[in-house]
């Protein structure tokens, strides 16, 4: 079987030398696949041999500053005909979906919960009992069945500067969550994201003394709600390409969550953020699915 690129396919420049590898037409393990310019090329067409379930490497020219990619021998027509076809997805030009803005941004939830928190926080300060009856507590709701902490938590806090900050990302991610699919299903959905958030970061310790509170698991509650919308339209309405469409919204989301959800504040409920965000997600995809027919490409 030739081991020559295909035209149009992959870079016709020969590659004289791998630096780990022996030559690939002689390599019982790895074939070539084509040579690359640069290591972003390589790397994107070695991420669909990965998709097709078959094993590859990427290695770079000892003489030359490109890089060849290298996949299993038995399987070269079948991953050229995959390339091929990703090949002639990407030179295909992208439809512009339009999506109109049909919800306004939900002052009226987002100030009764801003509002509701506020009050809250200053009941705490002469009923310290409500902090007590009100964290989310591993051992409380699975060990004695409290099933409101999960809620209740979300509305109390440990100090005015987390107050705050809670407040402030949850105007911001709750503003654009009640624009994308209404005000009071968005409020519904943060609010859902964050107490399963909580429910689930309580069971992961139920073996713990573990107590938390504050809105920062529905804060990115909604930030996952509005990472699972933009998966959702990127596979429905075909943006980008067919192997990696839902990868870009979701990268972006995990990056958002990477850069806020982790603090230095050894307080910080890392797990807690996490669970809400992921549940976020799942929310925020069927959200999508339900309002499908809301928006017009």
């Amino acid at each position: 079987m030739s081991s020559d690129p295909p035209d149009g396919v992959l870079s016709p420049r020969p590659v004289n030398s791998l630096s780990e590898t022996p030559n690939p037409a002689e390599s019982p393990d790895f074939a070539l696949v084509g040579c690359y310019v640069g290591m972003a090329q390589a790397f994107e067409r070695a991420l669909v041999i990965l998709a097709m379930g078959l094993a590859c490497q990427i290695e770079k020219e000892v003489e030359g500053d490109g890089y060849v990619l290298l996949a299993e021998p038995g399987e070269l027509e079948r991953i050229r005909l995959e390339l091929a076809a990703y090949e002639q997805e990407q030179a295909m030009p992208v439809p512009v979906v339009v999506i109109p803005v049909e919800y306004d941004g939900g002052a009226l939830p987002t100030a009764l919960w801003v509002l509701s928190l506020c009050v809250v926080f200053w009941l705490q300060r002469d009923n310290p009992e409500l902090v007590s009856k009100g964290v989310s507590s591993s051992r409380a709701i699975f060990g004695q069945g409290e099933w409101w902490r999960p809620f209740t938590a979300l509305f109390l806090h440990a100090d005015r500067l987390h107050l705050l900050g809670n407040v402030a990302s949850g105007v911001l991610f709750g503003t654009w969550v009640c624009r994308s699919i209404g005000p009071w299903l968005g409020w519904a959905l943060i609010l859902a994201a964050g107490t399963l958030g909580n429910g689930l970061n309580a069971l992961s310790r139920f073996d713990e003394p573990f107590v938390s509170l504050g809105a920062s698991t529905a804060v990115f509650g909604a930030l996952g709600v509005l990472t699972g919308l933009a998966v959702f339209h990127a596979g429905r309405d075909h943006v980008g390409s067919k192997s990696f469409r839902h990868l870009i919204p979701l990268g972006g989301g995990l990056v958002l969550l990477s850069w806020l959800g982790v603090g230095s504040d050894p307080r910080t409920d890392v797990t807690g953020h996490v669970c809400g965000f992921a549940v976020g997600i799942l929310l925020g995809v069927a959200a999508g699915w339900w309002r499908r027919d809301a928006v017009t490409a």
